[in-house]
């Protein structure tokens, strides 16, 4: 099987001593995206990017496609502190047709090993630039889109979301707080999946940076997760082999070496997320994207509170979101919710098998969950 295709199918999901990176390069290059909309827009003015005296903080708009901004999407690049180059893309609203306006920013962090760049082009940094953010998305080193020939491979190579690569996004944040149509103080990060593990990495190893919250679609918490212990332990191998394959790692569980503990000390979100101090807002569906159960009749089969009869550690309904949700409440996390305001979870609330979070109805891609999301975290005062 080839490497892009084992990538596809992954469905996971010291630093210097500040965040004084060096200084980041912007390409000011801008490629018009296709149309967002067919609403009229305002006439174009003269006043030319970065030449705003002033700058008017914006606030998102409740719902996405509500009143859809024109967008642009334009390059940047980043010097990681390892002192490569990451390549990135900005989608916001168009500077030409509303001036010297200031925005909220997240940026995307994408599952799996998965470049991100190209994730600028995708619905999901459309709605939200057109609800009136600064959407930022990018290649961890050594990424690239193969299917793309418009993508650009970042310099270095992989580490699998571990210190190297948060370290990375932290440049990137630095950056995108810096910009003058970006509000610094409402800067956040959107992950899906195994993209957990670097965003909350690199939000709990740099405080300094006040990253104002998180919005998590489905992570892992721990290997015994992202390695796909729960369906090896009851004989479904498929997806433990692909990640085995990727990783050349086994879970803790399976292997506890001082060499494996040392590789996942670095790459377990559980281990980070209590000492963010921001916002956690998580998202769980009925069924996830990549762990089981994945239908009803799944349910009763992996209702395991005593662990599976096989050997392995216990598992049931939701319980990665269990774990890193009451690890972030526990850690002191000031703020920590599952899923949106209208499935009733309450805030800092902890889970177990007696007592489990409302989840969103069917699968995560079924609706713009995160969308909505990133526009409650965006919209919501720093007070």
């Amino acid at each position: 099987m080839k490497k892009a295709t084992l990538i596809s199918i992954l469905v996971l999901c010291s630093l210097c001593a500040s965040c004084n990176f060096p200084p980041p390069q912007a390409n000011s290059t801008i490629t018009p995206p296709p149309p967002a909309t067919e609403k009229a827009q305002p006439p174009k003015t003269s006043t030319p990017n970065g030449a705003c005296p002033a700058y008017t903080p914006i606030t998102p708009d409740e719902r996405p496609q509500k009143d859809a901004r024109q967008t642009v999407i334009e390059a940047f690049t980043v010097t990681a502190p390892s002192g490569n180059a990451l390549y990135g893309q900005i989608r916001r609203p168009d500077p030409a047709l509303y001036p010297c306006q200031q925005y909220a920013a997240v940026i995307l962090v994408p599952g799996g090993i998965n470049p991100g760049r190209m994730m600028a082009h995708g619905g999901e940094a459309q709605m939200l630039a057109e609800a009136g953010m600064v959407v930022v998305t990018f290649n961890a080193e050594g990424r690239v889109d193969t299917i793309s020939d418009e993508d650009i491979r970042s310099e270095g190579t992989e580490d699998f979301n571990g210190f190297r690569q948060q370290d990375g996004l932290c440049a990137i944040v630095q950056y995108v707080m810096d910009l003058p149509y970006v509000t610094a103080e409402n800067v956040g990060l959107r992950s899906q999946s195994y993209g957990i593990t670097m965003a909350a990495g690199c939000a709990a190893r740099h405080p300094e940076l006040p990253i104002k919250y998180i919005v998590d679609g489905e992570g892992p918490p721990d290997s015994y997760v992202t390695t796909h212990e729960p369906r090896a332990t009851m004989g479904d191998l498929q997806k433990f082999q692909t990640v085995h394959e990727i990783f050349g790692r086994s879970s803790l569980w399976r292997d506890p070496s001082p060499e494996n503990e040392a590789f996942w000390k670095e790459r377990e979100s559980i281990r980070f997320i209590g000492d963010f101090r921001g916002r956690y807002l998580r998202l769980q569906a009925e069924w996830d994207h990549a762990q089981p159960p994945e239908t009803q009749a799944d349910v009763q089969t992996y209702f395991l509170p005593d662990g599976p009869p096989e050997g392995g550690l216990p598992w049931w309904q939701g319980k990665h979101t269990t774990d890193i949700v009451n690890a972030a409440v526990q850690g002191g996390v000031p703020w920590v919710r599952v899923n949106l305001p209208e499935h009733s979870n309450p805030v800092n609330a902890t889970y177990d098998v007696d007592h489990f979070p409302r989840f969103l109805p069917g699968h995560q891609a079924d609706k713009p969950w995160a969308v909505r999301a990133v526009l409650e975290m965006a919209r919501e005062s720093n007070e």
